[in-house]
């Protein structure tokens, strides 16, 4: 579990000042942020005073119900699309408005934690919960709240936020910024080269029109489509080229666009925390289920996209992150190994120093071996632990319990969770659990080696409680 700083005082954030509009200036703003918006909230206020001054994690009262396992706990992060969104316009109020932020939550400590951690995903150290002041009268009333109970004052400074998060949130603003004048970054008949297409792929890839980062990332997919059904439309064999690109998935369309663009600052953090999910687990699976709970509906059980459009962004978030991240730190071991060089010139009175250099050098080898681990769990997942599941839930000794264990509870809470697991049968509970492990696993492998035994045909319905199986919505995306 990420740990924050030392307890800090924070400084009292004057509420702002509030004009009341006029009838025709009022908007129903920022629709895609209403869910996580406190109702009440003063008509008039611009995007960034909404999110800074209002009550943003409601979602914590539907918390994740059953946990478990080794690392089930640290990854409570249900909401962690809402959490991105508003650690995301903080660190732009930030780095790029230079304004001291803050943000009235509503979180107890163990919900906050999933914030910290995904926070600390995305390059930013949020302070210890014990140490966030409440809310005062005045701020309070900015958002048209009068009760304060349950509620603390987030405030980030400066230091908490690491240079790389910095550099990535200026290089996005200025993205933005040029797509005032740089006409090709929002209409893409304007492309002309492959610089260009990667621009504005990078910006339809932080649009801030778009709040919901998942969104983005459909928008950017449907955008290259378009852009390439353009090019095909002046070339020769427009009709075999069409039906080409008709055929590709959002999966095929985003693996594209990652080779084209850096990860953004949310993609960066999703990756993170979804890879070492399933570094946790030893298993995709559990980070597979924790994003179908983040775009399911908690009331009608209906997910937003197909569990193979979630199981297309959980590896290219993964991979994304990861390719990044090994791209690193392979050029930083070139760096050094040309400065080791450099140091033997004068072995001797360099020895200290190329020391140093080779230690950090097989620290990095080390950190890329990890994320190549990583990285197999979503490009090449083995299903050892799923067809040994059964016996390793029952066997505490068993060396893949804890694999089991961390499996289990995550599939309970995705496809079971108003099921009354106790008055199941237990072996069929478990049956249908290594089935839909199974069948995730297959969404992450390709056709030739996927396992026909792994398949929605084998769940076992039983008595009181069928197999659930909420309708999710046709797939209207990429």
């Amino acid at each position: 579990m990420a740990k924050g700083d030392k307890k800090t005082k924070n400084p009292p954030v004057e509420a702002p000042v509030v004009e009341k509009p006029k009838e025709e200036e009022k908007t129903p703003a920022i629709k895609q942020l209403a869910k996580v918006v406190v109702p009440g909230v003063p008509d008039g206020m611009n995007q960034h005073d909404k999110v800074l001054y209002t009550s943003v994690i409601q979602h914590r009262k539907d918390e994740m119900v059953r946990t478990g396992g080794e690392s089930a706990e640290k990854y409570q992060a249900l909401t962690m699309i809402e959490d991105a969104m508003i650690i995301d316009v903080a660190i732009t109020e930030l780095v790029i408005k230079k304004n001291p932020n803050a943000l009235i939550l509503t979180a107890n400590e163990k919900n906050y934690a999933a914030v910290q951690l995904l926070a600390k995903d995305m390059g930013v150290t949020l302070p210890d919960f014990k140490s966030l002041p409440k809310p005062t009268k005045e701020q309070l009333a900015a958002v048209g709240l009068t009760d304060g109970t349950g509620k603390v004052v987030l405030a980030i400074e400066d230091k908490n936020v690491s240079k790389e998060a910095k550099d990535q949130k200026k290089k996005e603003q200025k993205i933005i910024d040029e797509s005032k004048k740089k006409e090709y970054l929002k209409d893409l008949t304007k492309i002309e080269t492959d610089d260009q297409l990667k621009e504005a792929l990078a910006f339809q890839l932080v649009n801030p029109d778009i709040s919901n980062p998942i969104e983005r990332l459909v928008t950017t997919a449907q955008f290259y489509r378009s852009y390439r059904e353009a090019l095909a439309e002046k070339g020769d064999n427009t009709e075999a080229e069409l039906n080409k690109i008709h055929e590709l998935s959002l999966a095929d369309l985003l693996q594209d666009i990652i080779t084209m663009v850096p990860p953004t600052f949310i993609a960066t953090g999703f990756g993170n925390l979804l890879g070492r999910r399933a570094h946790d687990a030893n298993s995709i699976v559990p980070a597979f289920c924790m994003f179908k709970n983040c775009v399911t509906d908690r009331k009608t059980g209906k997910a937003k996209y197909s569990d193979e459009e979630i199981a297309a962004f959980v590896r290219v978030l993964v991979v994304w992150y990861v390719s990044s991240k090994s791209a690193e730190m392979s050029n930083a071991i070139k760096a050094k190994e040309e400065n080791i060089k450099v140091l033997k010139k004068d072995a001797k009175a360099n020895a200290k120093g190329i020391e140093t250099e080779e230690k950090k050098i097989a620290g990095l080898k080390k950190s890329i071996e990890h994320f190549n681990n990583m990285l197999s769990l979503v490009t090449d997942p083995s299903f050892e632990i799923v067809d040994d599941l059964i016996a390793a839930y029952k066997n505490n000794d068993n060396a893949n319990h804890i694999y089991a264990v961390e499996i289990a509870k995550s599939i309970l809470d995705t496809y079971y969770r108003d099921a009354d697991i106790p008055e199941l049968e237990f072996d069929s509970a478990l049956l249908n659990i290594q089935q839909r492990a199974g069948i995730i696993l297959n969404l992450f492998t390709n056709e030739i080696v996927k396992r026909d035994e792994y398949s929605e045909k084998n769940l076992i319905p039983t008595d009181d409680n069928e197999e659930k199986k909420p309708a999710e919505e046709e797939s209207k995306n990429a």
